[in-house]
């Protein structure tokens, strides 16, 4: 007998001992029952959430689950076939065609012979944290001077499991030693990538081999230092009272000193950060750049990547530039689009390829445009792709992506959702998010002033409320427990003049209407919204008199 989930919905929320799997099949009955509690639950939750960056408008999905009955698999290279013939390539191939054109990275005509500035990528499996390591991983063989997919090795050396080494100039032993760099406002996968690839951050270098030298000043800044160096990344302009965009001037003066001692640089630059939905401004940075790259060597270096044969060069940059797109790269394009069109008075700075230096962009499809299931986009350049570690017969297709196999249901869902909406609307909804986003600025800034006036517990000096040029993030005080549960809000410790202070955001995303806006204000004017006493970790907002 098969039960429908509509049939049984259990009350109470979903516990380990639910679905704890035993030497006895569930029955029918049981299996629903259980089923119907989590739907119940995803339900629930569903309607009030606002705290993270993921578009639950999600209803035309449902058309897709005719597809579950099948394994679909890309594995290997999206342009090239497989003898895998469960896959759904046509669709990843349309969906990385539209990011192309969003990101001006016209795929090649041929993808057997691509032009150095044509753009190659693939639908991610995972969200941009895959794109991130895949990013860095082309990075650091493109700057340490590993042979390159363009580049022609001698004899069996495309055979071997182990690297092609370049051998370092004589006079520079750091040629081959990229340097990442990052602000403090990156999300955290950049560190994961950085020790799953052993390449070395600005201050752990600088700590090490240059402690006391650094070139930027951050004493009086709260910042943790290690031998004069700022932990956790490049300061962000105004620190964590600012908008949360890099500080260009320190980045330009730590590039310079380590370009100056001979290490090429990998810098990553964001487009809608964490936790404020903050856009470094990717061309300007760029252009205070270039003359740093010129002045120490990092334009068109000749690279010998053949140990075996020594007269084997290639020409490449001694730079890498990645966009970490996760939430903006996305959107960014049709607010640029919304501003074209005089629905909105201005847009993000450009960050994609029109910029010469930039390498590589990632973007989460499940955070915008919206997916069931964690996917993105990965695309770089196709002059500068790695050379994969092998070329499996099995597949009959190269394995030039980080993973094996590919969710094909992915590229299915990112195809479905972005098929169902022309440019025009895509263009609308963006202006109508950033709309909302600003609105929810504006109640939360009239609320922090009557919370002050009325000297509300917890917020007699209001609640600080937040907002970035464009950002779809607000940020504010951190409310009750009871609240940030009911919302799904993300909360976060800042520094504050050498204090902490938490700190709650929403995300205005498609689904987030103006009414759950205003239901989230109603909840937040309540006596004793931010009152959270009873919590043992709050640390209590200084009065204004302690200020």
């Amino acid at each position: 007998m098969t039960i429908e989930h509509s049939d049984l919905r259990p009350a109470g929320l979903p516990a380990n001992d639910d679905y704890r799997l035993g030497t006895v099949a569930y029955t029918d009955e049981e299996r629903g029952a259980v089923l119907a509690k989590l739907e119940g639950y995803l339900g629930e939750r569903r309607g009030r959430f606002l705290g993270y960056q993921v578009n639950l408008s999600l209803d035309g999905h449902a058309a897709l689950g005719r597809f579950l009955g099948y394994h679909i698999n890309n594995i290997g290279d999206p342009f090239v076939d497989s003898n895998y013939s469960l896959h759904s390539r046509w669709l990843e191939r349309a969906v990385l065609e539209h990011y192309a054109g969003l990101w001006h990275a016209p795929l090649p005509q041929d993808p057997a012979r691509p032009r150095d500035e044509d753009g190659w990528g693939y639908v991610l499996s995972m969200g941009s944290t895959e794109g991130n390591l895949y990013a860095m991983w082309n990075a650091r063989d493109y700057l340490d001077g590993n042979a390159l997919v363009r580049d022609e090795v001698s004899g069996d050396a495309s055979c071997r499991t182990s690297y092609l080494r370049a051998q370092h100039p004589d006079d520079n032993p750091n040629a081959y030693t990229p340097v990442a760099f990052f602000s403090q406002e990156t999300h955290y996968s950049h560190i994961k990538a950085m020790r799953v690839l052993d390449i070395p951050t600005f201050y752990d270098l600088g700590g090490s081999l240059y402690p006391g030298e650094c070139p930027i000043d951050v004493s009086g800044t709260g910042t943790q230092t290690y031998n004069g160096w700022p932990l956790g990344g490049v300061p962000t302009t105004g620190g964590d009272e600012g908008p949360g965009t890099v500080d260009v001037d320190a980045l330009v003066a730590l590039v310079d000193f380590f370009a100056a001692k001979g290490h090429p640089v990998l810098v990553n630059f964001n487009i809608g950060s964490v936790f404020k939905g903050a856009y470094d401004d990717v061309q300007g940075a760029c252009e205070r750049l270039r003359p740093v790259f010129a002045r120490h060597g990092l334009v068109d270096r000749t690279v010998r990547f053949d140990p075996d044969d020594p007269e084997r060069v290639s020409i490449r940059n001694g730079y890498w530039i990645h966009v970490d797109g996760a939430l903006g790269g996305a959107y960014a394009p049709y607010l640029e689009k919304a501003r074209d069109s005089g629905l909105i008075d201005s847009a993000p700075p450009v960050f994609d390829f029109r910029i010469p230096e930039v390498s590589s962009i990632v973007t989460s499809g499940h955070k915008y445009p919206g997916a069931p299931v964690p996917t993105g986009i990965y695309m770089s350049r196709a002059g500068s792709k790695l050379r994969p570690p092998s070329d499996p017969a099995v597949v009959s297709s190269p394995d030039s992506t980080f993973a094996g196999s590919r969710s094909g249901f992915a590229s299915l869902a990112m195809w479905n959702h972005l098929a169902q909406s022309g440019e025009e609307q895509q263009v609308r909804q963006a202006a109508e998010v950033l709309r909302i986003a600003e609105y929810t600025a504006e109640r939360l800034r009239e609320l922090s002033t009557r919370l002050r006036d009325r000297q509300e517990p917890w917020a007699e000096d209001g609640i600080e409320v937040g907002h970035g040029e464009h950002a779809l993030s607000v940020w504010f005080q951190q409310p009750r427990a009871e609240i940030t549960r009911k919302y799904s809000l993300a909360c976060v410790p800042l520094n504050l003049g050498g204090r902490r202070h938490d700190y709650s955001h929403v995300y205005v995303m498609p689904h987030v209407t103006q009414e759950l806006i205003d239901e989230l204000l109603d909840d937040l004017a309540q006596p004793g919204a931010f009152d959270r006493t009873d919590d043992k970790d709050a640390e209590r907002p200084p009065l204004p008199h302690q200020r």
